[in-house]
């Protein structure tokens, strides 16, 4: 069936049937009739990787390769995305036992990709993906206890150990309002001004703004140097495209140690990059924290009215919202410095 295609007015057309997006100065004319969706996805995955989001580029070329593999290799004009073709990719993705999560891990991507090209003016909308799965299942728990955190504080660990940077890192995560691993790789001391951390979180661009507790305090007193303009010692080089490389093998090895780290300290769940962020949203929202100050604490761009709300949500409310959390857990604030001033 074919699709029938409206062009939107913030786009110019051109004698030799090519369009401009006006947005992009630098932008190629594209031929509205040829353009490919292949073409057109890797272009916008090369100008994501240009704004270091390598996680980002990386989902959206790990998707883009899975649909072409569904479409026996051949690409299509882009103009062709409809609903019906993806409910059958969807099917067969299913068919060929792909997860439901990895499943609306690709569908979401593919649509972040079609929105883009909406609002470029290359196509209408036609909400291809409305009727395929772009949720997240209820799959095993990820967040532990504020036992587990206890566990995890009063662990003796050699001092300068990897395992002890893990632990810290871990806990610095955790403290920091469920900060990702990437973004406490990726921090810079420049980041660090008055009492507050800032950064914008590699995922979503969404900038977070976070009080430092004595905790954080702690623990970044502990690793950062002179020598290097990161924080932790994760990575070397200022290169994005280099650190963002050793950031990929570095938060391997962390991942293999925080599940030793687990065991070793008898925590059952298995541990990862992932259970700061599960914790501190699980355990402020059992603290009946309202939940756009959880939203916004997270830097989550998930919803539109979850973002027009969070505008009107002071930040002095999310560090209110922590620090009684934090101090909720045996005095946290208190106790880490107590057992952590050991060298």
């Amino acid at each position: 069936m074919k699709l029938k295609v409206c062009f939107s007015i913030h786009i110019s057309i051109h004698r030799d049937n090519t369009v401009m997006d006006h947005g992009e100065k630098s932008a190629k004319p594209m031929n509205v009739s040829s353009l490919s969706f292949s073409d057109y996805a890797h272009e916008e995955i090369e100008q994501t990787r240009k704004r270091h989001q390598h996680s980002t580029a990386s989902n959206y070329r790990t998707a883009v390769r899975s649909f072409i593999k569904f479409n026996k290799g051949e690409d299509i004009p882009l103009v062709d995305i409809n609903s019906t073709l993806m409910d059958s990719y969807g099917e067969w993705l299913l068919q060929n036992n792909v997860s439901k999560d990895t499943l609306s891990c690709y569908m979401r991507s593919l649509r972040a990709l079609y929105n883009k090209a909406v609002k470029k003016g290359y196509v209408q909308q036609c909400n291809p993906f409305s009727n395929v799965f772009t949720g997240i299942s209820r799959t095993r728990k990820r967040a532990i206890e504020k036992e587990d955190i206890r566990k995890l504080q009063q662990a003796v660990l050699p001092p300068g150990s990897f395992m002890r940077l893990v632990r810290d890192v871990f806990l610095f995560c955790f403290y920091a309002c469920g900060m990702p691993f990437i973004d406490v790789a990726f921090l810079k001391k420049s980041q660090l001004e008055g009492g507050f951390m800032t950064y914008n979180r590699h995922k979503t661009d969404q900038p977070v703004r976070i009080k430092l507790e004595p905790c954080m305090q702690e623990i970044i007193n502990r690793y950062i140097s002179n020598d290097r303009e990161y924080v932790f010692p994760f990575l070397s080089s200022s290169d994005e495209d280099i650190a963002y490389k050793e950031y990929q093998q570095k938060m391997s090895y962390y991942n293999r140690t925080l599940k030793i780290l687990g065991k070793k300290v008898g925590i059952c769940r298995s541990l990862s990059s992932y259970v700061p962020r599960h914790t501190w949203a699980t355990l402020a929202f059992r603290s009946a924290a309202d939940l756009l100050v959880i939203s916004q604490a997270l830097g989550h761009t998930d919803t539109k009215t979850t973002r027009i709300y969070v505008k009107d949500i002071g930040s002095n409310k999310q560090d209110t919202v922590n620090k009684e959390l934090l101090n909720g857990i045996a005095g946290i604030l208190p106790l880490y410095k107590s057992l952590n001033s050991r060298k």
